[in-house]
């Protein structure tokens, strides 16, 4: 039984990372879905967990099927996440915060109410038989599941296996520790799972039914890869290709007009070009128009090698000529490090809505731009417009931006094409691109053809009177873009984020009424454990911008720290009421010092100090439980309630600080909310009476 916890951790962690990593490919990587997931999977675990609390006679049979449904839920889960979303989303449209939540609340409710009701009746069933085991041996002994769990997705599975094959490798433990029982057990009955188990293997195991999943969202799949930083998908329709990154389209093959836009606007504006840098968007016909330049070099950064190697399959990039070099590296890192000088940036990127790719648009990295560009070199960028009407919040977006970059650079000139190109020099800059085209010499098939028709003098006019409106600087730490793409997703459905946020805050506020002291303690510490997570997802997607990645070795790094925690917790009996209250104390100083990094130093550390942060501060959350549960006393059957404070404090640290404090108000701000919830703490431990605590002062 005991490897039974350890498996169901194993299996949920790592079908927590791929659960998480699905909806970043269905909803284009914004990370404040990441919250979203997290919330909706805590909460929904919570409630698992706390209707536990009513079981009055556990059976070993029920427990068996149960394991059994736990290891193999996950596929139906993510087959449900994948085709549910036909008939939840108009295909083509770009879903809102609610409907966002609701499908995945919905998706993973089944799943993560049975992983939440399933340890706490484990440790029912066990106490049967061993009167001894603990609440706190049952933390243990799952958080050890949780570690390897998530320190086998990190660094094997995501580089190795699709996600269908993650699961099935890690529910193995899982499903032979079910047969085993059901062979000690004698209940050969319930070898009625054995056909289940087949189905489940065959399955997740069958590549071309995984491929099938993907279908209904793309199409005609020609090339399907799961990449460490995104899933790669190509697909066909009329002999045409489209590229698709985390269910962005990339590349089409009939995007000639983009390609001659984002090239020859800002290149045409320069006497001659020696050396470019462009940012992304190499596929195509890209690369084909800069060589109209006959530059000496291109330097092209592309994050995801796995691209490239589609691109390169599908004879969809022209990376063989020597002028080209091309480097699978994070391109702020790459400006950063490059001792090399430019004539030209051309930065082809998604709209900054996400704060992957926010980081590409604030003032920090335009600084480091104009650090490698020659001395009149040119930075150019598009973003997404309607040639004929801007909204509201656009124009925010736009002139948000435009005075950003204005910053750094002496001139902005903003040019209306299919998309809004600013283009940027601290010397002269001109419009009339055709001219200029003609003047070098340089054939096009359609800036020639029909760019006096699109570019008019009104659309000229409408476009700098957008982006010369009222706006703010976008910096790292302060995402004022992320603050508009927030308020985006409401407007467009005619909806309100302040109706959800009351909703929630009197259904925990109701709970916390029911709650004892101890528990509210635990609740604060789920809530500040969770919350720093997002801290540090959010701000290692800032500094490195692949939390794609990495989103799996931050989590494992606060599992990790769980188990010393826990294990200090149960060996150190001494005072438990001063313990809890010095650990509580403890978590202020880490809150205190990383708000003191956000608003003193705000430099890049390197990764391995976000995830000892994240250990050494889970190390304090994990010492807390069985020092609690002692307190409680092990009569009261603590496990479900402890378990439910923690889970609900954990979705509500997740949601307040990834999809509230962060996007609306910032890091900084996000930090001190957690310091104030740690203090509410303080204030009511038990290790603090009344009449020490008017000592104190």
């Amino acid at each position: 039984m005991v490897w039974a916890i350890i498996g169901t951790g194993i299996s949920s962690v790592s079908t927590q990372l791929v659960v998480i990593r699905e909806f970043l490919s269905q909803f284009h990587g914004n990370e404040i879905t990441i919250s979203l997931a997290l919330f909706c999977w805590l909460s929904l675990t919570g409630a698992g967990s706390y209707a536990a609390k009513f079981v009055k006679r556990p059976s070993l049979a029920v427990f068996c099927f149960l394991i059994v449904a736990v290891a193999v839920a996950p596929i139906p889960e993510i087959l449900l996440i994948r085709h549910f979303r036909h008939g939840f989303f108009i295909h083509g449209m770009s879903p809102g915060f609610y409907p966002i939540f609701f499908y995945i609340l919905l998706t993973t409710a089944a799943y993560c109410f049975l992983l939440g009701f399933i340890l706490p009746y484990i440790l029912k069933v066990m106490q049967e038989s061993t009167p001894g085991y603990t609440s706190g041996d049952l933390y243990l002994a799952d958080n050890i599941g949780d570690i390897i769990g998530g320190a086998l997705f990190s660094f094997v599975l995501v580089y190795w296996c699709t996600p269908f094959h993650s699961i099935a490798l890690a529910s193995s433990l899982l499903i032979f520790v079910s047969l085993v029982l059901c062979i000690k057990t004698g209940r050969f009955i319930l070898f009625g799972i054995l056909p289940l188990v087949f189905v489940f293997y065959y399955g997740a195991l069958h590549r071309n039914f995984e491929v099938s999943t993907l279908s209904p969202q793309y199409g005609r799949i020609v090339r399907y890869m799961e990449s460490p930083y995104g899933r790669v998908i190509v697909t066909e329709e009329s002999s045409q290709h489209t590229f698709w990154q985390s269910g962005i389209p990339v590349y089409s093959d009939l995007s000639m007009v983009q390609a001659e836009e984002k090239v020859h606007y800002p290149l045409s504006q320069l006497g001659q070009v020696r050396n470019v840098l462009l940012v992304s968007g190499g596929l195509g016909e890209t690369l084909k128009e800069i060589k109209k330049y006959h530059p000496l070099r291109v330097d092209y950064v592309e994050l995801d090698p796995f691209l490239i190697k589609a691109a390169r399959e599908f004879n969809a990039i022209q990376g063989g000529n020597r002028m080209v070099r091309i480097f699978n590296t994070d391109a702020r890192r790459f400006v950063r490090k490059t001792k090399n000088q430019y004539d030209a940036v051309i930065l082809d990127l998604p709209d900054p809505d996400t704060f992957q790719v926010n980081r590409f648009y604030t003032s920090e990295f335009f600084s480091l731009v104009k650090r490698v560009l020659s001395k009149k070199g040119i930075m150019s960028l598009g973003l997404a417009y309607g040639e004929n009407y801007i909204s509201e919040i656009r124009r925010k977006k736009l002139a948000t931006i435009f005075h950003t970059i204005s910053i750094h650079f002496k001139h902005v000139l903003p040019i209306p094409g299919q998309e809004a190109y600013l283009i940027c020099s601290d010397g002269d800059l001109h419009s009339d691109i055709p001219a200029r085209l003609k003047q070098k010499g340089i054939s096009t098939s359609y800036i020639a053809g029909f760019y006096q028709g699109n570019v008019t003098p009104d659309r000229l006019r409408q476009l700098r009177d957008a982006v010369e409106g009222e706006g703010v600087v976008n910096t790292d730490f302060q995402p004022r873009l992320i603050k508009l793409v927030f308020l985006e997703w409401f407007s467009k459905y005619g909806t309100s984020p302040r109706a959800f946020f009351v909703v929630l805050s009197g259904v925990f506020v109701f709970y916390l009424l029911l709650i004892r002291r101890e528990e509210y303690i635990l609740f604060t510490t789920g809530a500040a454990s969770m919350g720093v997570e997002m801290l540090i997802i959010f701000s290692f997607q800032v500094v490195y911008g692949y939390i794609y990645l990495e989103i799996g070795a931050i989590v494992t790094a606060f599992l990790l720290g769980l188990l010393p925690g826990v294990l200090l917790g149960r060996w150190r009996q001494k005072n438990d009421k001063r313990d809890l209250l010095f650990s509580d104390a403890g978590m202020i100083g880490f809150l205190l010092l990383f708000f003191l990094w956000v608003l003193i130093l705000k430099s890049g550390p390197h990764p391995v100090f976000f995830l000892l942060y994240g250990f050494l501060f889970s190390l304090l959350c994990g010492f807390q439980f069985p020092v609690a549960a002692r307190i409680i006393g092990e009569e009261n059957s603590p496990a479900a309630g402890c378990l439910a404070a923690d889970l609900a404090g954990a979705a509500l640290g997740t949601l307040a600080v990834g999809a509230l404090l962060i996007p609306l108000f910032g890091i900084g701000l996000a930090t001190l909310f957690l310091i104030l919830l740690k203090i509410s703490s303080l204030i009511l431990s038990p290790g603090l009476s009344l009449d020490r605590y008017k000592k104190v002062f």
